[in-house]
């Protein structure tokens, strides 16, 4: 390794790191961003399941279910957000 930067300057190899720093980090935050905006997708769906699961334990009706997501403006994708886990905002009808 050191044979192949020998020939190279000191300031040579400074702006080779810069320039290596500027390519990694270019290449690396697209990455991380894609991968942390599926992560939020991944876990939305697991609050909005858990939800779902929760009002069918609960003896909501599928339309009860739709009413309150729809009601809240609410996809099967952003329950995570407006949904209190400790208290249930409504009740189902039994």
């Amino acid at each position: 390794m050191t044979e192949f930067l020998a020939p190279v300057s000191g300031d040579d190899r400074f702006a080779l790191l810069v320039v290596s720093v500027v390519m990694f980090t270019s290449v690396l935050i697209p990455i991380a961003s894609v991968g942390f905006v599926q992560w939020r997708k991944v876990r939305e769906r697991e609050t909005a399941a858990g939800l779902i699961h929760d009002m069918l334990a609960r003896g909501c009706s599928t339309e009860e279910i739709e009413r309150v997501l729809q009601s809240a403006q609410m996809d099967i994708g952003s329950v995570e957000s407006s949904f209190d886990q400790k208290r249930a905002p409504f009740s189902c009808r039994s």
